[in-house]
């Protein structure tokens, strides 16, 4: 979830709390106001630090891009540097403000270290941003459906979308399981992706995800039945689809669920044939709008399900049709 989706409306929230009287048009104001003037609403540390940190983020991103023009051994360059300013700056916002736990994953997810350390630095945050919650956010409650006490939303008036899409500690939160949920399929732990995949499934007004970890999951571990309540149109359903028909021994099906993935998704067979490098989520999967992106993303979190099963690949390829949309994608893209 964007910084600047939840953070301005954690400062309107707060806002309007402490000025209750407020007509319906003033309101509407201070919600025009705060969406382009946030810094001239915050009015305390805790605002403070997440407005630090959306400013590192969003200057990251930009380095980021446009590192993309440069040379190879200066882009080389550039991304190391812009990695290790963003991360420096992180840790000063955290250790200033351990609300502010997204600057703590960010943090960890461009760290310059083995995938297991950000995975047990990962499962840290989890627990300690967990247990903050549980002190910080009245109304928070683990065992609740949708993380939020009945009493409590029954109280504040507001229902549990709204309460979750302003409070930057739970977002915090859902973002770190969403984290741990692909950094677990990195590292092949396909039960524990499942689970921190399901529990962040149960937020509502959070606009991740993490459906997609659960769908390369459920497909590795060849859970055929969990895998088909969640369908949809993603390229994460398209492609788990084909390889857990592959893997069960449906070949048929199989074939016509990878001609699927490589007519409807564009890049996928591409992506499929040619694993493509992705940089580091910064500090979750981004909701990309160019459909050829999302494809890449899908494609790339599942690289390591992928390597576990080479022949899917090899076999794909073998597959009427998923080369031809390999090759045409590829001149289209000047690649």
């Amino acid at each position: 979830m964007e910084p600047s989706v939840y953070i301005p409306r954690y400062l309107e929230r707060e806002y309007l709390r402490s000025h209750p009287n407020l007509t319906p048009a003033a309101r509407q104001l201070v919600h025009e106001e705060i969406a382009t003037r946030p810094k001239s609403f915050i009015t305390d540390d805790h605002g403070l630090a997440l407005l630090s940190y959306a400013q590192v983020r969003n200057a990251l991103i930009h380095r980021l891009e446009t590192a993309e023009d440069l040379l190879e051994d200066e882009f080389e360059q550039e991304r190391m540097a812009a990695f290790r300013d963003a991360r420096i700056a992180s840790a000063q916002i955290y250790d200033t403000d351990p609300r502010c736990i997204d600057a703590r994953l960010l943090e960890i997810m461009i760290a310059e270290a083995p995938v297991e350390n950000c995975v047990n630095d990962a499962l840290i945050l989890e627990r300690n941003a967990k247990r903050l919650i549980k002190h910080v956010v009245p109304g928070f409650d683990e065992d609740a459906p949708h993380f939020w006490n009945e009493d409590f939303l029954a109280t504040s008036g507001e229902d549990a979308a709204t309460c979750t899409a302003a409070t930057p500690e739970l977002i915090g939160w859902l973002h770190t399981l969403e984290a741990l949920a692909f950094l677990c399929i990195a590292t092949a732990r396909y039960s524990a992706a499942a689970g921190f995949a399901r529990t962040a499934m149960r937020a509502q007004g959070y606009d991740g995800y993490p459906q997609g970890s659960l769908l390369l999951a459920l497909a590795r571990l060849e859970q055929e039945d969990e895998f088909f309540k969640y369908a949809d149109e993603s390229p994460w359903y398209l492609l788990s689809r084909a390889l857990l028909l592959y893997k069960i021994d449906r070949e048929r099906a199989a074939k016509r669920a990878i001609q699927e993935f490589a007519r409807t998704c564009e890049g996928g067979a591409y992506f499929l044939l040619n694993p493509t490098y992705l940089n580091p989520y910064v500090p979750t999967r981004p909701l990309e709008t160019v459909a050829w992106k999302r494809t890449h993303q899908a494609v790339w979190e599942a690289d390591t399900i992928l390597s576990d099963v080479p022949e899917f690949s090899a076999w794909a390829e073998e597959v009427e049709g998923v080369l031809a949309a390999a090759e045409d994608f590829a001149r289209k893209q000047g690649l």
